[in-house]
């Protein structure tokens, strides 16, 4: 319950493990996946959820890199270094691919940019 005397919401408690971070992931999340490109050449990147929480087993998500823009569909975000959102580069991928969360959030005008490279991405 909330400390508030009165108040009968009950408080929302903060993932404790990877399997509930995993569970609780939702639109504008950055996290950590490992991606298979190869028959035995696994890539970790940071990704940019896309989908909302209505898939308990896949998540869809944006790929992203410190690699310079290459259009104008790779949309630049505020994290620990320099990074892009590829808004063209769209996966569907299991939840247990998904390492850990990265803490920062991208700032209203960086998801507003990002939904406009989406519709240009899928041609909406």
């Amino acid at each position: 319950m909330s400390k508030n005397s009165g108040d009968t919401t009950p408080e929302k408690s903060e993932p404790k493990t990877l399997e509930d971070e995993r569970q609780a992931v939702k639109k504008g999340d950055f996290f950590f996946a490992a991606f298979l490109v190869g028959p035995d050449d696994v890539r970790r990147s940071p990704v940019f959820i896309i989908s909302n929480d209505n898939d308990p087993l896949d998540v869809i998500a944006c790929k992203c890199t410190s690699q310079p823009p290459r259009s104008e569909l790779d949309v630049r975000v505020t994290l620990k270094k320099e990074t892009y959102v590829r808004t063209n580069k769209i996966y569907t991928f299991p939840r247990e691919q998904l390492l850990f969360r990265i803490s920062q959030q991208a700032i209203p005008e960086e998801l507003e940019r990002i939904t406009v490279g989406l519709r240009k991405a899928l041609g909406l």
